[in-house]
């Protein structure tokens, strides 16, 4: 926690009473593990404790004392199953987490073979010359791998690559095998040596469909397979390229992109086809498909067909801040692309291309600002993001000491000091309120304190205030002192990035049942403050600054405040709401 803001009540305090320490929050978050031996387990612990004593943190297993601190590093030597448990104590108290760990020997998986080559399946090879062989492969489990390879079963070499000299024709069956000493894996080649090398090249392959893909940066492509000799056999392999431009010469052939996961070669005259990935979405491409030999023989170019991208697609809704209800017909922008949003303020841009700019949301009037100021929010396309967007709307203010209700909006919500700029720092729904029993001169402070924090569930529709009568280290407290100058709210701590964390009203105790509504009126200014309300300039609102409020209520300029600022969420920028 960060430095504390005001001060709190000291050990006096006769409210304080020896208590447990409270678990905030654990990790893992699943307490029935599984490990294997081998494995290292992260668990810690985090708590508080309710009289502010110190905690300290220690871990067991089965019982035996295994580490202290957190978080404690659990390293698994054995099988079987036993219990963790994580301890905090404050001297005094000890409050614990467990988990179940079941402890297994690992599991051994074969090798994985990642590239080879040739990429032929059956390559031809001309007597007297040489062919390079070679396998890529990782293993699961990280274990040291071994290589082999064997021609028609006999051992010719004990490393990942090795180079076969054709000194006989016929057909040679080369395997290569891979093992971590208990598993394996392999991959074999039909190596035909001849001594007539071939120069009959496959047919032209014609293209008989292409089109967008599925996902973001896909097309497919269809084509007819040919043969290894015109339309006789079966050729080694397709190759599959793109281009930004027409493949229709050798050199455009060179300069085009191949791609990966071309389908295996198929008999002549049998459909085929691919769907072709790595692009850039929404994106036009050029396609050409060719067929190679044995012998590196190549298909002629032949049509070289045009292809979209597949795009990507974003969606969300546009939200009224004030209404927390959906915006029918706001207009969503990005770069160039623009949609509407349905009567149930939802919106969808579709067949986006990579786009980091500006998303804007709003009803964007030719001058002027229309019925609400826009949202314009930095914004990186992502395939299926759906992202909320929100507008506040343009409404009229009963006083003129603001120009707009967005220059009202942003004075009465921005935190100063906040360390994180015009992001908004506000408490989650509900906030826990402490209130302390206090009676004087016939005037119970806790039973209207409670009485006026009960009023806010209204202007919000939802439980806004979680009132307690015991302290639970987090949350809005409230304090009653002779003596006091003014009553106040303030900030005592806050979490690492700023949001509040624990905060004090304290209140004067001149009040009497004869002014028991100048009571409530202070009540809902200094809860106001508790929700992230700054002073107003105006006498018209309960929030007035310098001056004691002059109105019993929240006027409807302040109302609507808190209204938006609770329809967004925590942490929003308030400066990405504009005026056009």
């Amino acid at each position: 926690m960060l430095a504390a803001t005001v001060a709190g009540c000291g050990s006096e305090d006769p409210t304080r009473f020896g208590r447990p320490p409270v678990v905030n929050s654990y990790a893992p978050t699943d307490r029935h593990l599984s490990a294997f031996v081998g494995d290292t387990l992260r668990f810690s612990v985090r708590a508080t404790d309710p009289d502010r004593d110190a905690v300290t943190t220690a871990f067991t297993v089965d019982g035996g004392m295994a580490g202290v601190g957190a978080p404690w590093f659990y390293a698994v030597l054995d099988t079987g199953c036993v219990t963790v448990r994580g301890s905090v104590s404050d001297g005094e108290f000890v409050s614990y987490i467990e988990w179940t760990v079941e402890r297994h020997q690992p599991i051994n998986y074969p090798p994985a073979i990642g590239a080879i080559q040739p990429i032929e399946p059956s390559p031809t090879l001309i007597i007297g010359n040489s062919m390079s062989f070679a396998i890529v492969a990782s293993d699961p489990d990280e274990d040291e791998l071994a290589y082999t390879f064997t021609v028609n079963d006999s051992l010719v070499s004990d490393t990942r690559q090795f180079s076969y000299l054709a000194s006989s024709i016929g057909s040679k069956l080369v395997r290569a095998t891979v093992t971590d000493g208990e598993l394996y894996a392999s991959h074999e080649w039909n190596l035909r040596v001849t001594t007539i090398p071939d120069t009959i090249a496959p047919a032209r392959v014609e293209i008989t469909g292409s089109g967008t893909g599925n996902e973001p940066g896909e097309v497919y492509v269809a084509w007819t397979a040919v043969g290894r000799d015109g339309m006789l056999g079966v050729p080694s392999e397709y190759q599959v390229r793109t281009a930004p431009n027409p493949i229709l010469t050798e050199g455009d052939w060179t300069r085009g992109s191949q791609r990966p996961g071309v389908p295996a070669p198929a008999q002549p005259g049998t459909p085929m086809s691919m769907m072709v990935g790595g692009l850039l979405p929404a994106r036009t491409t050029y396609l050409a498909v060719r067929a190679i030999d044995d012998f590196g023989n190549i298909s002629p170019l032949g049509d070289s067909p045009v292809a979209v991208t597949r795009g990507m697609r974003v969606s969300g809704s546009v939200v009224n801040t004030e209404t927390g209800l959906p915006v029918e017909g706001a207009v969503v922008r990005i770069g160039l692309f623009t949609t509407g949003t349905a009567p149930d303020g939802s919106w969808t841009l579709s067949e986006l291309p990579p786009i980091d700019d500006l998303l804007n949301a709003g009803d964007t009037p030719p001058t002027g600002v229309g019925e609400y100021f826009d949202l314009s929010l930095p914004y990186v396309v992502t395939h299926l993001a759906v992202t909320p967007l929100y507008v506040i709307p343009n409404r009229a203010l009963g006083t003129a000491n603001y120009a707009d209700f967005l220059q009202f909006f942003r004075s009465m919500t921005d935190v100063a000091g906040n360390p994180f700029g015009t992001k908004q720092r506000r408490w989650e729904l509900p906030i826990d309120l402490y209130v302390r029993a206090y009676e004087k001169d016939g005037l119970d402070y806790k039973e209207t304190v409670e009485r006026v924090a009960a009023e806010f569930d209204a202007i919000l529709g939802t439980q806004v205030f979680n009132v307690s009568t015991n302290r639970t280290g987090t949350g809005v407290e409230t304090i009653y002192l002779d003596g006091l100058f003014q009553d106040n709210y303030g900030v005592k701590e806050w979490t690492s990035d700023w949001y509040p964390y624990l905060a004090l009203i304290e209140f004067r105790t001149v009040y009497t049942p004869a002014t028991a509504h100048v009571l409530e009126r202070t009540i809902r200014h200094e809860l106001g403050h508790a929700l992230g309300l700054n002073h107003s300039s105006s006498y018209t609102h309960l929030m007035v600054g310098g001056v004691a409020p002059q109105v019993n209520q929240f006027s409807e300029d302040e109302i609507a405040v808190i209204r938006c600022l609770y329809n967004i969420p925590r942490g929003f920028d308030n400066r990405l709401f504009l005026r056009r």
